[in-house]
């Protein structure tokens, strides 16, 4: 196994064993009114310490920002999909469908769609119909939040 694949895959312990290595590092103690560190006589050891637990911390964020990025890029992806899958059904809508869409998104009421096309309200009920049918939605609500995917 790969050190990234292992470091990934053992994510979370990563801070705790830095924070543990650390503590070690400097953990100090008091003998006749002195206070010393515990490890004074190594002080290599508690400078390798010290840049193992920053190495651990430091690879827990890249992890973080790598995680991060994958998902970002995967969500931007499924927009994209869906923008693209969206947009592709409105291709297909008529002129006029297109005009009554366009009134809807304004947030016209059928009547002031109405009145703007010179239309019936069967003619608008129909289109509106179409429209719904094209784009597999069954409300205004639904047309509104599938745009702002």
């Amino acid at each position: 196994m790969k050190l990234r694949e292992m470091l990934t895959k053992h994510q979370k312990y990563l801070l705790g064993i830095a924070l543990l290595l650390s503590s070690i590092a400097i953990s100090i103690r008091s003998n006749d009114g002195k206070i010393n560190f515990v490890l004074h006589r190594y002080p290599a050891l508690i400078f390798l310490m010290i840049v193992i637990s920053s190495f651990l911390v430091a690879a827990y964020f890249q992890i973080n920002k790598r995680k991060i990025s994958s998902l970002s890029d995967e969500i931007k992806e499924q927009s994209k999909i869906r923008s693209e899958g969206f947009d592709a059904l409105l291709n297909e809508l008529t002129e006029r469908q297109r005009e009554v869409f366009d009134l809807i998104i304004a947030g016209k009421t059928n009547k002031e769609i109405m009145a703007e096309l010179f239309i019936e309200q069967s003619t608008l009920k129909t289109h509106i119909n179409q429209i719904y049918g094209k784009l597999n939605i069954k409300s205004r609500s639904e047309l509104k939040s599938k745009l702002k995917q």
